[in-house]
């Protein structure tokens, strides 16, 4: 799981991860023989013996402009797969949900990403953590984001990276929860829980992402792809 990336290897800390690093690590999966997948792909296989030797779906939260200039052509050089989650109320504006002045992708840049490479999916609209709000809001969030991907004639997965990797873990809030993103034709939720996720998927509502940081080493990132987020880091 990827966010913001940049040209400054002085910057590349916490949710910010360099050009440079980003290019290392997307060398080492080719050079691993990895398959990157889209969850459509995930969608489209009916048996245990289809899915591809060494999958990985490589995602990136937020859709940040410099996703768009670094992340994309890095991912096009190395013709990787990847899906990019957008909270869509910030479309063409900055990460102020956070405080941040980061700029987010346009709907023009959205639109200009190549299908084959990116699979776009959901971030919520208003970028809430899903425990704090009432179904309601929930609800609503959700209609938002239909509604603005429908007026902007976007292709968008039925897949929902939650906001923080944040959604009600107490019953019967969970379940609630679950049972509204069924009648929303979710497909996949995405948390972080820095697990790895074997396929066929156990809790299709609880999927697990390695959380990629700006000061990892390649040694630490081979190390969180072969076992995840150990204890002593």
């Amino acid at each position: 799981m990827y966010h913001n990336i940049c040209d400054q290897p002085s910057k590349s800390k916490g949710l910010t991860l360099s050009y440079e690093k980003l290019e290392i690590q997307f060398q080492y999966l080719v050079a691993q023989g990895y398959t990157s997948l889209h969850f459509s792909d995930i969608q489209k296989f009916k048996q245990t013996d289809e899915y591809p030797k060494n999958p990985i779906i490589i995602t990136f939260d937020d859709v940040y402009v410099s996703q768009y200039k670094f992340a994309y052509p890095l991912l096009k050089k190395y013709n990787l797969k990847a899906c990019f989650y957008a909270p869509f109320s910030f479309v063409g504006s900055t990460d102020s949900w956070n405080g941040g002045t980061e700029e987010i992708m346009t709907v023009s840049q959205l639109k200009d990403l190549d299908p084959a490479i990116i699979e776009l999916g959901l971030h919520s609209f208003e970028h809430r953590p899903y425990s704090s709000l009432s179904m309601e809001l929930i609800q609503e969030d959700f209609k938002k984001c239909h509604d603005f991907v429908s007026k902007h004639a976007l292709n968008v997965c039925n897949v929902l990276a939650y906001p923080y990797g944040n959604f009600p873990r107490e019953e019967p809030q969970k379940t609630i929860f679950f049972d509204v993103l069924k009648k929303q034709n979710i497909a996949y939720g995405l948390r972080i829980g820095n697990r790895l996720n074997k396929l066929p998927f156990k809790n299709n509502y609880e999927l697990n992402r390695l959380d990629i940081k700006g000061e990892d080493s390649l040694f630490k990132f081979r190390l969180k792809l072969k076992f995840g987020k150990l204890s002593l880091f």
